[in-house]
C-alpha cells in the first residue's frame, strides 16, 4: 500500500509539473518576459523539475544509469529552446541544429522504453530480453529516422520512396545489430525489491 501510495504522488507531482510550466509557457508567455522576472525564474526551475519527476523515477524502475540524466537534459534543453529562443525569419543552421539535437533527445527518451517493453516481449527466452543498450539504440534509430523525415518534409524534398527507403534503411542497420552476438545475460533480479 505504501509503495502504491508513493507512486501516485509522483505521478501527481508530475502531472502538476507539467500543467504549471503549460500554463508558465502557453498562458503566462514566459518567452516574452524578461529573464529575471519571477515567473522566467519559475519556468526555469520547472523545465527541470518536470523531467525529473518522471525521468528519476524511470529510470529507478528501470535500473539504467544516465537514462534520468538524458531524459532531464533533452526535455530541459528542449522546452528551453521552445520557450526562450526566437527563431528569425529564414533559420540559420545553428538554429536548426539547436532545435533539432534537443528533439532528436526527447524522440529518443520516448521511444526508448516503447522499444523496451516491446522487447520484453519479443524477446521471451533471449538474453536482449532485459538489453537496455539495445532498448536505447532503437530508440535513438527511431528518432533519427523520424528526425531526417522532418529535415526531408521541411525542404520539401521528402516523397513516399525516400521515406520508405530511409526507414529500410534503418530496419537493415537494426538488423545487422542485431544479428553481431547475443549479449550478455542479464544479473538476476531479487525478489525483495
Amino acid at each position: 500500500m505504501q509503495r502504491i501510495l508513493r507512486i501516485l504522488f509522483i505521478i501527481g507531482a508530475a502531472a502538476n509539473a507539467w500543467l504549471a510550466l503549460a500554463y508558465l509557457i502557453f498562458v503566462v508567455d514566459a518567452g516574452s518576459r524578461p529573464m529575471f522576472d519571477l515567473r522566467v525564474m519559475a519556468t526555469c526551475v520547472l523545465l527541470l523539475v518536470a523531467p525529473g519527476l518522471v525521468f528519476i523515477p524511470l529510470a529507478r524502475a528501470l535500473k539504467v544509469s544516465i537514462y534520468e540524466i538524458e531524459g532531464i537534459g533533452g526535455w530541459a534543453v528542449f522546452g528551453f529552446v521552445l520557450t526562450f529562443v526566437t527563431p528569425s525569419d529564414v533559420l540559420s543552421r545553428s538554429e536548426f541544429l539547436i532545435f533539432l539535437l534537443p528533439l532528436t533527445v526527447v524522440i529518443a527518451t520516448i521511444a526508448t522504453p516503447i522499444a523496451y517493453a516491446f522487447g520484453l516481449r519479443v524477446y521471451r527466452d533471449d538474453p536482449r530480453r532485459h538489453d537496455f543498450l539495445r532498448a536505447r539504440r532503437q530508440g535513438y534509430l527511431v528518432a533519427l529516422v523520424l528526425v531526417a523525415l522532418f529535415l526531408l518534409n521541411s525542404i520539401q524534398v521528402l516523397s513516399a520512396v525516400n521515406g520508405v527507403l530511409l526507414v529500410v534503411i534503418a530496419i537493415l542497420c537494426e538488423v545487422f545489430m542485431l544479428s553481431r552476438g547475443r549479449p550478455l545475460p542479464a544479473p538476476p533480479v531479487s525478489a525483495g525489491r
